[in-house]
């Protein structure tokens, strides 16, 4: 049974560490990814042979912004980092809060330039972790959609494009932004689909609006009862997400599925109050052990 992961944001210090070699970079994270799928699967699903391999599509390094931010870099973030983050930070606290957050925001004067009060309302109501998380992730985000650098995202889509060709998989994992570029990809050219029998998102931003949703190419086009929809990829038998309930990265909580027409199960989980949207937490999760083993035996 062939795997494929797709790492998410926060990812370019595997490329630093291995001294900008992509190859190295490649190999470290794909053992990063194998180890922890292992460590879940040995607790959760002990009767399951351990995978031989997890093969991890890296193209952090195409994404040359993607690097940890400071907490002072809330305000630095350029034009559109500071509009997705404003729309961000507006989704996320009116899941959590309801309406009046939304209110709240507006009248502090949070136009989709102005970072600070919503970055101070966020750490007033979340915490620190949620804002830099917001702030790290619409600086990814803002580098892999710049209207004015189209490059670096068809660089990414390549990358995933590739690994795809090459190595047809049978499952994916997706992770984070990882998430988006494979649907993308998978979208733009249906071939590309065929033989896989699983495509996992986890922690995926997909959903929220005027973040990621409504910037997809290609555009999700069927008409629904709620308005416009996404669909499954073309020739993915099975889609499956998960989310942690917690995670601000993926919105809406639980609701992927009004988003998307093709998504067969959602699933909500709760792993980590201090790293709701971490990769190793996903991995080692027992509902993905639950769902591997349904597709790998």
């Amino acid at each position: 049974m062939s795997v494929l992961g797709v790492h998410g944001i926060g990812n370019r210090r595997y490329f630093t560490k291995a001294g900008n070699d992509l190859a190295l970079a490649n190999r470290a994270i794909g053992a990063d990814w194998l180890r922890w799928i292992g460590q879940g699967g040995a607790k959760h699903a002990p009767a399951r042979p351990p995978l031989d391999a997890l093969p991890v599509v890296y193209y952090a390094d195409c994404l040359d912004q993607d690097i940890p931010m400071s907490t002072a870099d809330v305000e630095s973030l350029g034009p559109l980092g500071r509009e997705l983050f404003v729309t961000w930070a507006e989704e996320f606290g009116r899941a959590s809060l309801g309406e009046q957050w939304a209110d709240q925001i507006s009248q502090n004067g949070a136009h989709k330039w102005v970072v600070r009060k919503p970055a101070e309302a966020l750490v007033k109501h979340f915490g620190e972790q949620v804002r830099d998380l917001l702030a790290r992730a619409s600086d990814a985000l803002a580098c892999y959609f710049d209207p004015l650098d189209t490059g670096r995202r068809e660089k990414a889509r390549q990358r995933v494009a590739d690994a795809l060709r090459e190595r047809r998989p049978r499952v994916v994992l997706a992770h984070s932004l990882g998430s988006v570029v494979t649907y993308e990809v998978l979208c733009a050219d249906p071939d590309l689909g065929e033989g896989i029998d699983l495509l996992v998102t986890l922690g995926s931003p997909l959903g929220v609006p005027g973040v990621v949703f409504d910037r997809l190419d290609p555009a999700p086009g069927v008409k629904g009862v709620a308005g416009v929809k996404g669909i499954r990829p073309p020739r993915v038998k099975r889609w499956v997400n998960i989310a942690d309930v917690g995670d601000p990265v993926a919105l809406p909580p639980g609701r992927l599925g009004e988003r998307f027409e093709g998504l067969d199960e959602n699933i909500t989980v709760s792993l980590n109050v201090l790293n709701p949207h971490g990769v190793k937490n996903y991995l080692m999760c027992r509902e993905l052990a639950d769902v591997l083993g349904r597709h790998l035996d």
